[in-house]
């Protein structure tokens, strides 16, 4: 029995690993110049009501769990401009708020400032981070992964968890529909089939089950909604449908095109059918 289980963890890592270069800026200095230049447009939408509401049903989901954030240490990986960091760190938690991204922890930094919170703030890639070198090896009572790309594989996974010594949180997609240009893109300019199907919660909620852990899992479903200047737009879809690769100049030429002509005044207004899934887990309760 202890083989066979060995054998389905080791063959669900190989297909964990052979799916994550499907949709993922692989390249640590592009991912983080990417989310540079969305800096501000997440900065300016953490209180709109769609995500306001998000931020809600995980702290519900975090406290129905058994966590209580009043003094409790908590590691937010990819943390952005302070989705989660933020209101944790009013309710009274240690935070620690880590992200590749300078432009998005600049925006953290401004938060911090205004309201004087006590959130250390650094700047660091998950995929290399040395986490004895950080002093994280079982420190938090909480760690949190929230809808970032830094968990990109089972081990990147496994660091996340030797940094708690409580709970885990992490979110990813089940199923997202691309927005209609981008699946114009894909089969009209760059010839390849749309990927209407994301999947990034599956493989750690299989991974932490078939290990022994029976996590507490939520799923949620939403419309998700945004405008943004064409050019920006464009720039987005390249880095995202580009996978981290380098366009010619013909093809980003069309894909320009395509978002200039499908923006009235000048802004393209996106949607996509999006499903997400949640989970926490004691990392100590197999």
């Amino acid at each position: 029995m202890e083989l066979q289980q060995k054998d389905d963890i080791n063959n669900l890592i190989e297909c964990w690993k052979k799916s994550t270069a499907n949709g993922l800026i692989m390249d640590e200095g592009r991912m983080a110049e990417f989310w540079n230049r969305r800096s501000d447009n997440y900065s300016r939408n953490i209180d709109k009501d769609q995500r306001k509401k998000r931020t809600d049903e995980i702290l519900e989901f975090l406290e129905e769990s058994g966590f209580n954030p009043e003094g409790s240490r908590v590691l937010d990986i990819g943390c952005g401009p302070g989705t989660l960091s933020l209101p944790l760190s009013r309710l009274g938690a240690e935070v620690t708020a880590l992200d590749i991204s300078c432009g998005m922890l600049d925006r953290l930094k401004d938060a911090v400032k205004k309201e004087s919170l006590p959130i250390d703030i650094i700047e660091c890639s998950w995929w290399t981070a040395d986490i004895d070198e950080l002093g994280f090896r079982n420190k938090f009572d909480l760690v949190i992964a929230s809808m970032t790309p830094g968990i990109r594989d089972v081990d990147n996974f496994d660091t996340m968890m030797k940094c708690s010594k409580k709970l885990c949180y992490y979110s990813n997609f089940l199923r997202r529909e691309e927005d209609k240009a981008y699946r114009d893109i894909r089969s009209s300019i760059v010839g390849e089939n749309s990927g209407n199907n994301m999947n990034g919660i599956i493989y750690p909620f299989m991974y932490l089950y078939l290990s022994g852990y029976r996590p507490s899992l939520r799923i949620n479903h939403s419309e998700w909604k945004e405008e943004l200047n064409w050019k920006e737009a464009a720039e987005q879809a390249m880095e995202f449908i580009g996978r981290g690769r380098d366009f010619d100049d013909e093809t980003k030429q069309k894909i320009m095109d395509y978002y200039q002509k499908a923006s009235p005044e000048g802004i393209y207004r996106s949607e996509s059918d999006v499903y997400t899934g949640m989970m926490v887990w004691e990392v100590n309760g197999r």
